[in-house]
This record gives structure tokens, sequence and C-alpha cells, in this order.
């Protein structure tokens, strides 16, 4: 986003401010802070910067997007058209539904407006009235960088003030605000580029054609691409309508004790597993939509309080945890959406979601740095080894199973641990690592790693992480090869969603190309910024394949001159462009590939 708004001249690039939220992102990556090895002071402090860097980043999307369409208008004139501008950050083209709360003037009703694009067609979209309420001094939801953030900061609000705040508009009694929850299929958004939309009273006559594919039932969501069930203890099931292919108890909760460490997991002599299928609860419909359908079920999980005094199992004493599982469907993508939320009140276990695939394979797939793993459920060997493999494996953004006809990926965001094994039918079976709570850093009594230390015996009772806990994952069905099916793509879409922003349409919009677009489903992008010291583009891109690939990297700008470079962006050797915008290039077997590009100035029409 910083490179697109500097290399169109929209603004500055902001290199210091990203430099600073980027060491400060570094103190939290030695070794044992990362993987969570390390003292309860130190994780406390990890999670200080992890907010310091979040907040840094949405202030510097903030003011990116600011340069885009402005929060006011520039000229401080008032009867500025409401405006909606949405970023796509990935470098490939994409529609995505689109949701934002909007803060609109009081005599402006739900079903008296619609949203165009730049064109002035009308896009599918849909519009809920969340109410009027009084205006409250320094809270502007707008800035807000994603609609949970916005929803979150007005029900927190409106819970302590709703009753005044809804009455002094009704009354009059001061400025007040309409908002309205905008939902928008948002179409071919432009790789690593920006799309303007623009709320306008409602046209006489028929409106745009909404798609008809999406169907909320009471426990069941259906798209052109799936049919789900959603059970009241939180399983599902996926049918995947293009292949056929059903996945039946999906998500099931199986949590059993964890005698280990910060470092290991570990079972204790007597294992006990506690399974959260055939729970009793509740489902419930949270969004009847027709660009996007959610159902919530809510059961309670009760679990062994903690480990004996001897370690040996789990006590008898059970507390009650309450776990919400949500799945949303959206119209125009594959597979389903998961997030889960526990209240976690147990101590010393391991919980874990499992995912029946009705895959016979052995061999996992995962997405790891710059590469794809490919790994056997099984390990091999270990013996007289001083610390056994285990039977989990690291992942990035995914990890998937096929039988080279269909497949299924469990898509990720921080949650770095799978394991896979085969059921009673000879199916592959994902297990995704949900939560590991322990009391102590390092101990030398379980078996996992042969009753040896891996570091200081000290306490670690926030480890045991005790309290609401929030996970995000998606399933997603696919057919054929997993680079075929652009299982990648589809991670990264899942990861990052576009970026939108409620503005003032004061006639500074002026659209523009995106900057960098990748062509083949073989390559990732993994870096677009600045160079350190020169006013070009870098880009890092690496190939998923083990065969060699030709790819052909598009500009939104036309390019001047472009090198190959090292890690460190030191240039190598010169690279011949094809016309204009295109960059032919070359990557051999899973090859990292660093370019960088001088590009021609924007013309901003200043």
């Amino acid at each position: 986003l910083a490179s697109y708004a500097a290399f169109h001249g929209r603004a500055p690039y902001a290199s210091a401010a990203i430099e600073a939220a980027w060491k400060l992102l570094l103190q939290n990556h030695p070794h044992d802070s990362i993987c969570g090895c390390s003292t309860d002071e130190v994780h406390a402090e990890m999670e200080v910067r992890f907010a310091g860097v979040r907040q840094s980043a949405q202030q510097l999307i903030d003011d990116a997007l600011a340069t885009l369409l402005p929060t006011f208008d520039r000229a401080g004139q008032p009867g500025g058209e409401t405006a909606l501008c949405v970023f796509n950050p990935l470098p490939r083209e994409r529609s995505e539904v689109v949701e934002r709360l909007v803060l609109v003037p009081r005599d402006q009703r739900a079903k008296c407006l619609r949203l165009v694009d730049a064109e002035g067609h009308e896009v599918p979209c849909e519009i809920e009235e969340i109410g009027l309420f009084e205006r409250f001094w320094g809270v502007d939801y707008r800035r807000a960088v994603f609609v949970d953030e916005q929803l979150d900061r007005l029900a927190t609000v409106t819970q302590a003030f709703g009753a005044r705040m809804r009455s002094r508009a009704r009354k009059g009694e001061g400025p007040a605000d309409r908002y309205l929850l905008v939902r928008f299929l948002a179409r071919d958004l432009p790789a690593v580029g920006a799309a303007i939309y623009r709320l306008l009273p409602a046209a006489a006559g028929v409106g745009v054609q909404m798609p008809e594919d999406l169907v909320v039932g009471d426990d069941t969501l259906e798209n052109a691409f799936c049919r789900l069930r959603l059970y009241p203890d939180g399983t599902f099931d996926l049918l995947d309508k293009r292949t056929g292919h059903e996945m039946l108890g999906l998500n099931a909760l199986e949590d059993g004790e964890d005698i280990g460490d910060e470092y290991d997991y570990s079972p204790c002599p007597h294992p006990q597993v506690v399974s959260s299928a055939g729970a009793r609860g509740k489902v419930r419909i949270v969004t009847r939509g027709r660009l996007c359908g959610r159902l919530e079920a809510e059961h309670t999980l009760k679990l062994p309080e903690r480990i004996t005094a001897d370690r040996s199992r789990r006590s008898r004493r059970r507390v009650s945890c309450r776990v919400r599982t949500r799945v949303t469907l959206w119209q125009h993508r594959p597979g389903t959406e998961v997030e889960l939320e526990l209240d976690n009140r147990a101590r010393d276990h391991r919980l874990r979601a499992q995912f029946p695939t009705g895959i016979a394979t052995d061999t996992l797939i995962s997405d790891g740095h710059f590469h794809v793993m490919e790994r056997p459920f099984r390990r091999e060997g270990g013996a007289g080894w001083v610390q056994p493999p285990p039977e989990t494996h690291p992942q990035q953004d995914y990890s998937l199973v096929t039988d080279g006809r269909r497949g299924v990926a469990l898509l990720a965001r921080g949650l770095p641990e799978v394991a896979a094994h085969r059921d009673a039918s000879g199916s592959a079976v994902i297990a995704l690592t949900l939560l590991r709570a322990v009391g102590w850093l390092s101990r030398d009594d379980f078996v996992t790693r042969n009753s040896m230390n891996a570091g200081p015996t000290l306490p670690t009772p926030d480890a045991q992480c005790l309290g609401t806990q929030r996970f995000r994952y998606a399933v997603v069905p696919f057919a054929g090869d997993p680079i075929a099916a652009d299982v990648k793509t589809l991670s990264r879409r899942f990861r990052t969603p576009p970026l939108c922003k409620q503005g003032d349409l004061d006639g500074s919009w002026a659209a523009a190309e995106g900057l960098v677009r990748c062509r083949s489903r073989e390559v990732c992008i993994s870096a677009i910024k600045r160079h350190a010291t020169r006013d070009t583009l870098v880009v890092r891109l690496y190939n998923l394949t083990n065969a060699p690939v030709e790819e052909g990297l598009e500009f939104g700008l036309a390019i001047r001159r472009a090198w190959r470079v090292t890690l460190l962006e030191g240039r190598e050797d010169e690279l011949r462009t094809q016309g204009q915008r295109v960059l032919p290039l070359h990557l051999g077997p899973c090859e990292i590939l660093t370019v960088e590009v001088q590009l021609t100035a924007a013309d901003t029409g200043s």
C-alpha cells in the first residue's frame, strides 16, 4: 500500500515509520521468544510490542488510504459524496465481498441508498440498518481498518450509553449520525490497486440484480461451490458440489492432557481425551444475506481442571469451557471460514480441531518458508535420539491432502502446528493444534524428550492461557492439483482481506492502474517495497514448484530499467523488459528471485 501510494505520486514512501515498526516486530523474533519458550515476563512484553506494531501498521494504512480518499472534504466544503475506497494488497486481480460500517447523515435510510462503481454502474449491495445514534465527541468509527474493529468499538459505546444515544438522537438533541452495515461485491479489484464506490440515493425502477446462489437455512449454508450443515456441537459437514465429495464431522474438538513444557508436548501415563462430538448446544443464524451467510453454534466443553499432583492422569474435577463456533460462506468463494472462541478454564491440556477428509493418502503437504513441503504422516527413525521426532509438523499459511483427483486445504491464521493420520477407513485426518496450556518453561520428567531438560526449570503460569482464546481458519475443498487449484492464492485471500475506507469524494479521486501483477499460479510474490536507499521498487518472488517456470511481471507504470538483486538488495544483472510494462523472468525449481525496477513517475494530474 505504501509503495502504491508512493510510486503513483500520492504520498512520500513512509520509510522511517515502516522501518521503526519492522524493527519493533523483530524484537519479538529471537528464537525462544517467537516459539513461545520463555518466561511470562518476556511474553507479556511481546504482547505490548505486537500491539505497537499493529497500531503503527493501522496508522500507516489509514494515512495511505487517506491520500487516495480523504476522510473529509479537503477544501472544507460540505456536500461531498460519501464514498468507499477499496484497496487490494495482493498482486493478483480478485473479486471479494467487502463489509464496512458506514456513517451517513441522519436522514439517509438504508432502503433509500444504492452503491455504484467509478463508472456509475450499480453493484450488488446489501445495506443493513444499525441505528441512529447521538454523535459522540472524538469517536469516529470510520477510521478503524477492519469491520470487526468498527463493530466492536460501536458495541462498546452503545452498551455503555445506548439508551441515551438513541433517545437524544430521536429527539433531535444535538448532532446525530446513522450507521449502516454495507456489504457489497467488489468485482475485479486491480492487483495491488484501488477501486472507488459511491453511496447514492436509490434510483427509480429496478435496481441491480442480486446473486441468487447463496442460501441460508436454520442450520445450513449453500453457494455455487459448497453446501454446509452446522451442528450444535460445532462440527459441520461440507459437500464440494463440483466434485461430489462430502466430508462429515469436520471441526470436532479433541482435548487431551499435556504434561510437557513450553518446548514439547507429552501425554501422561494414563491418558484421557475429551471430544466435543455430540455435545449439546444450539445453532443460530448470524447473517442471512445473498452475499454472505453466517451460522453460529454454542456449546460447553467440560474438561478436567488440571493434571494430578503426580502428573500421571487428569483430575476428576471438571470445569466448563464455553465454545462458540461461527462458520461463514461467501457468495463467490469455495470453502468455509471458521472463527472459534474458547473460554479456557482448564490447565495442562492440548486442544486440537479434527478434520476427517475422506481422502486416501499418507502424505501431508504444507506451506513453508519459500517452499511447499511434502511429508509422510508417519515419521521414521528416532530410536536413540536425544529428542525423538514428534507427530506434529510446522506450517506457514496452510496444509492440505490430495489423492490427485480431489483434495482439501486447511488454511490458518497464526496456527503453525498440524498433524495427520489415517482413520479406520484409511482416509486422512488433519489435526490442527489450537492451544497448548502448560505451566513450566522446561521440565525433565516426560517421555517425548527422553526426560531431558531443554531450558531452565521455571514456572510459567501465564502459559496456561486461561481466559478467552480466539482462532481463525478455513476449510477449502478443491479438484485436481493444488497448484492448478491455486490453493496458495486462496490462502492469501483468506489471510489478506481488501482494505476499505470511508471518505468524502471531493473531486480528488484519480483512477490509477495497479502497481504490479503476477501471472503464474506457480509463482508467489512475498515482498513489494521501495528500495532501502534508491527510488526504485523491489519485488521478491519464488517458485512454488520443483520445475522451471517462466513468469511475466506486469507493472502499472512503464519500466525504465530493471535488475536482478540479492536478498540484501545489491544489484547483480540488468534484466531486459518485454514492451514497456512487462518484465519476463525465468525461475528455476524452488528458486527465490528478487528484482529491482525503476518505474516512470506517475502522472498525478497536478
